[in-house]
């Protein structure tokens, strides 16, 4: 495929700061996607260029490169770009330079070919020898209370969650709308208007007094629609995002005023696992902390994510399979870069036996791509915010079209 003309522009995200938006034209098509940015970082992700900087880059040394060249297939154009790049963090052109490029370039690709995105991303994870169509949709994991790096609060938990049961997305998608809201009407009561707030990604941000009370409010809504159903509608689930309140020069975690050793917060996780009966717990310790990891990993019931350990980076990644830190992987295009390279790190896991969370950052914008991610890779989960506002909607939004897609094949 040659392209005919590109583009790449400043936009706000949903923290209203600048983010980069690329667009792309062959004869016959185009295709633009804009990347999101984290406020949660690990030390482990891609480069990321300051938005000016990126954009005189590419006017001035990528633009001319891309326009002369043909790019068969994806990997192709990818691989030009981080070779043109030159660096291990990707710190000459940026990450977010970089990965939207390379996600403009798979939806022109796939529009080209005639596939939906998420066909045209499970062809290239599969092969065309192993290829099987999408059959079924992630399991949503709605982050309704915000913490940590995401909320003006005092608790220490990034993300407090909610993972609906029901066979089916739009059934999953309307509960946990109701829940969201009868969630809201709660805390209003409980605080008083004036002190709820919205965190980052949508979730609430209220002034609960420890981690505990926010489990115990998700606790009492998830109890009120079993006892309307007869039946468990929805999981709890959390982040602790630990990097955020891990002390490093102490090797200790400080939670409501208190600090923690490494084998004390195992036995805080452990407590809010059996109390709460959580079905998944995402970066329990800090972001080398392996071996800490693998203790709490042998847990039973409960799926321990890796995201700021292994940062879709596949040296960190192997680290943790050859120390049993994990069972599931937080995906993350942003952290590595790269459409091809994120293939390869979930590659390397599903290998593995890990499962697979695509997930979204605190900084969106009304981007979709990780929808399709998500379908086409078969991943268990996909994390994209509360169901409230538009950044987090448009990704929900576009898993009911493609439920109804699935159920046309």
């Amino acid at each position: 495929m040659r392209l005919s003309d590109a583009t790449v522009k400043i936009i706000f995200d949903s923290r209203r700061q600048e983010t980069l938006t690329a667009e792309l034209f062959s004869e016959n098509f185009s295709a633009c996607a804009s990347i999101p940015s984290g406020k949660s970082r690990s030390s482990f992700e891609a480069f990321v260029l300051a938005p000016h900087r990126a954009v005189e880059i590419f006017n001035k040394e990528v633009k001319s490169e891309l326009l002369s060249k043909d790019f068969l297939f994806q990997e192709d154009f990818d691989n030009f770009l981080i070779k043109l790049d030159g660096t291990n963090n990707k710190s000459r052109l940026g990450g977010n330079l970089i990965l939207s490029l390379s996600l403009a370039f798979a939806r022109l690709k796939a529009k080209a070919e005639g596939l939906e995105l998420f066909d045209y991303i499970n062809k290239l994870y599969r092969g065309s020898l192993h290829y099987l169509p999408p059959s079924f949709i992630p399991k949503p994991i709605f982050n309704v209370i915000n913490g940590g790096a995401h909320a003006k609060n005092k608790l220490e938990f990034q993300e407090f969650q909610i993972i609906p049961q029901h066979s089916s997305f739009k059934d999953g998608f309307e509960a946990a709308r109701k829940f969201y809201k009868e969630l809201g009407e709660n805390l209003n009561k409980e605080f008083g208007k004036e002190e709820i707030s919205l965190g980052d990604e949508g979730g609430y941000s209220t002034p609960f007094r420890s981690n505990d009370e926010a489990f115990q409010e998700l606790k009492q809504i998830s109890s009120k629609f079993f006892w309307r159903t007869g039946s468990f509608s929805f999981h709890l689930s959390c982040d602790a995002a630990a990097n955020s309140f891990f002390i490093k020069s102490e090797n200790k975690y400080k939670i409501n005023e208190e600090k923690f050793s490494p084998e004390e917060l195992y036995l805080y996780h452990e407590h809010l696992i059996h109390k709460y009966s959580l079905i998944a717990l995402e970066d329990p310790f800090c972001e080398n902390a392996f071996s800490d990891f693998s203790k709490i990993n042998k847990q039973k019931g409960v799926y321990i994510i890796a995201d700021d350990l292994t940062s879709t980076n596949p040296s960190r990644l192997k680290m943790a399979i050859n120390s049993a830190s994990a069972d599931a992987l937080i995906i993350k295009p942003n952290q590595i870069g790269s459409l091809s390279e994120t293939l390869e790190v979930a590659r390397l896991a599903h290998k593995s036996g890990w499962q697979l969370i695509v997930s979204h950052r605190s900084g969106e914008t009304e981007d979709d791509f990780i929808a399709d991610l998500a379908v086409g890779l078969s991943a268990w989960g996909i994390k994209a915010g509360a169901p409230a506002t538009p950044e987090r909607l448009s990704k929900y939004h576009r898993l009911l079209e493609i439920e109804k897609i699935i159920s046309r094949l």
